[in-house]
């Protein structure tokens, strides 16, 4: 009975989950556009930091996706 009723009730959260991630994602991305604002040394940097970021959130918004197909 456990089973059937845990995949229900996890619904809920993988959607907020993946509504965060999104919004998460929105800001990074608005985050990369003022790292061109940066002097070239810091915004090479940044820019390294915010697309490894991105990949990670690009990452988890996949796992989300797969887990709720399965």
């Amino acid at each position: 009975m456990e089973g059937g009723s845990g995949l229900r009730d996890d619904a809920p959260i993988a959607e907020s989950q993946l509504s965060e991630l999104r919004n998460m994602r929105v800001l990074l991305e608005e985050a990369r556009v003022h790292a061109r604002d940066l002097a070239y040394h810091r915004r090479a940097r940044l820019e390294d930091v915010l697309g490894e970021a991105l990949e990670e959130v690009d990452r988890q918004i996949e796992q989300l996706r797969r887990d709720g197909r399965g």
